[in-house]
């Protein structure tokens, strides 16, 4: 059984190094790039108010998202939470999830995330203004992950997602993985993690009204149309690889401080830096706040306007867009095994109002 938990973590280093050849990109050459943007939108408050830097001890039905590795880690047998975001632009953002354990087997989980972007004015080429008709999107992701403890201080976790976008008429169908890794350090309070996020083939849009019939040049009159189809660009997943760290420091049985941080190599933009404190008073009430920036790197290859060039971190602009994140939360139990949770988060923005996170979580 040891021989066969080292053969498996083993592997999965192998695989975290062999990937992230992949997604190490890191500069403003790879931006905009990816699609399935949706995937990075965080969906819950205490997560995003710590800035994304809990990679190494996120826990529970909360690291389904974050690291699918801390999902073993949670202290019940159940967990459900749901989440309402606030979006940019008036977008709504509504998350589902749910982890059980299963024995020796481990941890399942599966979560539900749904864009709502309103109703959208149609406009074409011939009605610049609008047809007076509307159209919603419709994006979905779907989650399935498997967590266990493979030591007393190794957690793995491995999620496989179903990403669906619809557009009127066209849609675009994927997958994606991420993979994850928790360790409980010898030194007591510190935790390292990683992961790597949406590593997956590409997409692609598809429907039938990129089909036109046209009548191709140097046909003679009265020649009958001929359909053509027009076959749009695939785009990456946002993949990215984050190595994060954490440390617990109790002043008492009551105030405890946890700092961590973490650094993510994003494949799809700017290199990314997460720092996080969190305050839990009684392990009853908690008070959050991080700051994130972006690291530019000088590139010969800059855009024109030389907007790429210089070396440096970014405060939020429009190469970086957001600020600081803040957030509380309450937790208590219903009963002795039936803990509630209420989290909430709020984080700065530019050229947008600020979005809001509200997270509602109970385990049994």
């Amino acid at each position: 059984m040891k021989a066969w938990k080292i053969l498996t973590f083993s592997t999965l280093l192998l695989v975290i190094f062999a990937f992230s050849t992949d997604v190490q990109a890191g500069s403003g050459l790879r931006k905009g790039t990816a699609g399935a943007t949706e995937l990075l939108i965080p969906v819950s408050a205490r997560g995003t108010a710590l800035g994304g830097a809990f990679t190494s001890g996120i826990s529970g039905v909360e690291a389904l998202y974050f690291n699918p590795a801390g999902v073993a880690a949670s202290d019940v047998r159940t967990e459900v939470m749901f989440s309402h975001l606030n979006w940019i632009a008036d977008i709504d953002v509504e998350y589902l999830a749910v982890i059980t354990k299963v024995g020796e087997f481990g941890y399942l989980g599966t979560s539900f995330k749904t864009i709502g972007f309103g109703d959208i004015q149609q406009t074409t080429v011939e009605n610049p203004d609008g047809t007076g008709s509307t159209y919603s999107p419709n994006y979905l992701n779907i989650g399935v992950t498997y967590s266990r403890a493979m030591t007393d201080r190794i957690l793995f976790g491995v999620t496989g997602k179903l990403i669906s976008e619809k557009i009127m008429r066209e849609s675009a169908l994927g997958v994606g993985f991420d993979f994850g890794l928790q360790y409980m350090t010898g030194i007591s309070g510190l935790k390292l993690g990683v992961v790597l996020l949406n590593l997956g083939p590409n997409m692609r849009f598809d429907g039938p009204d990129l089909e036109h019939a046209v009548l191709l040049p140097g046909t003679e009159g009265g020649t009958q149309e001929e359909a053509i189809r027009t076959t749009l660009a695939s785009f990456d997943l946002p993949s990215a690889l984050q190595l994060g760290l954490s440390y617990d420091y109790p002043f008492n049985d009551v105030h405890m401080v946890t700092a961590m941080g973490s650094f993510q190599n994003n494949g799809y933009t700017y290199d990314q830096y997460n720092f996080a404190v969190e305050y839990s008073y009684d392990n009853m009430f908690f008070l959050r706040g991080a700051f994130s920036t972006a690291y530019r790197e000088d590139h010969p290859l800059a855009d024109e306007d030389g907007s790429d060039y210089g070396s440096g971190f970014l405060a939020s602009d429009e190469d970086y867009l957001w600020g600081p994140s803040f957030g509380a939360g309450l937790k208590f139990n219903l009963t002795p095994t039936t803990p509630v949770s209420f989290d909430y988060a709020y984080r700065m923005a530019e050229f947008f109002d600020a979005p809001q996170w509200f997270t509602v979580g109970i385990g049994f």
